[in-house]
């Protein structure tokens, strides 16, 4: 059932004003603001229009930011790195020494200085915003949007922070902000306020006049009271339901005046005046263009992202750690069982151990990236600072070194531990076929990440990962499995990994396992071994493709489903 959040909605912002939208909780303030900013471009009728043209949503986002309640920060950055990036990012042609006075000016302005230097995990709420609040505006937006960009603040900082926004406004900025229950003081320096409740505008017009205005509807405000209380009160319905009454009390400006009026404004070539919907005309005055080419973006993330994961413990330390405890406890209990005959079962199983270590030891950590970045994402790609596909390749490419290091540590610890055959080349493919596991893991975990919360990755990663597993053939062989469900067994990644290596170990002229004196050994011959394993005969390097292939197609998918969900949420 289709239900109107808002209804009959008319105004305008100018260059060089400071506008206010207030309502009580409930009213619609955010849904407005969404719409205003391009971030809710379907499901409304009516338009909104832009020096007199109908906006173009994909121009308007690259000329304005929109600053959300929430303070979505990254925790392992500091605050001038913060401020740096977000630079970087947006305005690559700044040379250093300008780079480094705008955030000086910054941190100044919206007084960081004392932790300048600290990461944003450390951070008071009221710096968070702060911090969140000055990524925005650092690169100079001719249009901005805030939603409660007070809420959380002490009264100093709010004041600060409407300071700021004043004079934005007074540079020939357009400013509009959501607020609740702003002080007298704050008030105050607000040029215009629309007022909404229930979905209606019942009060547009600038703020200095809003007494007047309830006083010709003979509601009057008390004396010593906060007229945006009062205002607030009128809205909630404490002195009766007027919100229709009032609603229809005040003819907005038709839109042929509307435009008029902003078009006329002195400083709306400064800034407001850039914002165009028709693309022709803004590619010829350099408007209509990506901010930044895609390599620099790809540089800056891939610093960004590497420095998220370095100072992560967990991430790193937690992670080699993990894999050299586990390369101990399987030597102490597989040492020298390579070359036994009477052992191959056991020498089996610990490379299906291995493959199964390193497919969770990658997918566990993996899972979470999404989740916990995706409030950060989508604050950034909605505000245009890069395109979703090279945060995505900045991202794989700052994990893979762990995808990689990891399983080798490893491995060689235990190739050699556990005397398998010493040529190199068999211990090179062992390798590689473990990390390829890794790997395609990783790309399982990417999808289950885009797709959803912290609390269902978590949970959804085992059973995800769980057919791979079972069908991975060490258990059960192919030609025991009902024929109807043995192409199963050829979507999973430890199938192709565990064949490739038995392949590799015991195949390609390997001579006879050794037989201790005494023991009876009937897998001493290798293609014995294999036959038995249930090996089939395909070539190394078609499992190699085959896995490069499901790792690529998994990659691509979560990919895929990532930007789905940042198109939605948009």
């Amino acid at each position: 059932e289709k239900r109107a959040l808002i209804s009959h909605m008319y105004g305008k912002a100018e260059p060089g004003t400071l506008t206010a939208i207030m309502g009580p909780s409930g009213a619609g303030k955010t849904t407005l603001m969404n719409v205003l900013s391009g971030h809710y471009d379907k499901g409304y009728e009516g338009e909104v229009q832009v020096n007199g043209w109908v906006r173009d949503t994909e121009l308007f986002n690259q000329q304005s930011c929109y600053v959300m309640q929430d303070d979505c920060l990254l925790p392992e950055l500091t605050v001038r790195e913060a401020l740096t990036m977000s630079l970087q990012l947006r305005i690559p042609s700044l040379n250093g020494s300008k780079r480094e006075q705008l955030v000086d000016e910054a941190i100044t302005r919206w007084g960081l200085d004392a932790c300048q230097n600290t990461r944003t995990s450390s951070l008071s709420g009221g710096q968070r915003k702060r911090l969140a609040i000055s990524q925005e505006l650092i690169s100079n937006p001719p249009v901005i949007f805030l939603d409660e960009p007070t809420s959380g603040l002490d009264s100093i900082s709010a004041l600060r922070c409407v300071l700021v926004m004043k004079s934005l406004a007074a540079a020939g900025h357009t400013v509009l902000c959501s607020i609740h229950n702003p002080s007298a003081k704050l008030f105050s320096h607000f040029d215009r306020l629309y007022m909404i409740s229930e979905g209606l505008c019942i009060y547009n017009g600038p703020v200095d006049k809003l007494l007047h205005f309830l006083s010709a509807q003979n509601l009057h405000c008390p004396l010593y009271h906060n007229p945006a209380d009062f205002i607030t009160e009128i809205a909630s319905g404490e002195y009766g339901n007027l919100n229709r009454q009032l609603a229809k009390s005040f003819t907005p400006d038709s839109s042929e005046e509307c435009n008029k009026k902003t078009l006329d404004h002195p400083v709306l070539t400064a800034y407001g005046g850039k914002i165009m919907n028709k693309k022709e005309k803004a590619e010829e005055c350099e408007l209509h263009k990506v901010r930044v080419d895609s390599f620099h973006q790809f540089l800056i993330l891939v610093k960004r992202c590497f420095f998220c994961v370095i100072r992560n413990k967990v991430a790193t330390q937690l992670r080699v750690v993990s894999y050299v405890s586990f390369a101990i406890m399987l030597t102490m209990l597989y040492y020298n069982v390579g070359n036994n005959a009477t052992r191959v079962i056991s020498n089996a199983a610990l490379f299906l151990l291995c493959l199964t270590i390193a497919l969770f030891q990658s997918a566990m950590p993996t899972v979470l990236i999404f989740p916990t970045e995706m409030s950060v994402l989508l604050r950034e790609h909605r505000n245009c600072w890069y395109s979703p596909s090279m945060y995505y390749i900045a991202r794989i490419m700052t994990e893979m070194p762990f995808t990689i290091c990891g399983p080798l540590i490893m491995m060689v610890a235990l190739y050699w531990s556990t005397s398998q055959p010493p040529d190199l080349w068999r211990a090179a493919t062992v390798i590689l076929f473990t990390i390829q596991v890794g790997s395609v893991s990783q790309g399982l975990a990417l999808m289950v990440s885009a797709a959803s919360s912290i609390q269902t990755s978590v949970f959804l990663v085992l059973p995800a990962a769980s057919p791979s597993f079972l069908f991975s053939g060490f258990f059960v062989q192919q030609t025991h499995i009902h024929i109807a469900f043995r192409w199963i067994m050829y979507t999973s990644h430890l199938y192709h990994g565990l064949q490739g290596i038995l392949e590799a170990l015991y195949g390609h002229g390997r001579p006879e396992l050794e037989c201790e004196d005494g023991e009876l050994c009937f897998l001493s011959d290798p293609k014995e071994v294999l036959r038995s394993l249930g090996v089939e005969d395909i070539r190394l390097y078609l499992r190699f493709f085959i896995l490069l292939g499901m790792d690529l197609l998994f990659r691509l998918t979560a990919f895929l489903i990532l930007k789905w969900r940042l198109r939605r949420k948009r």
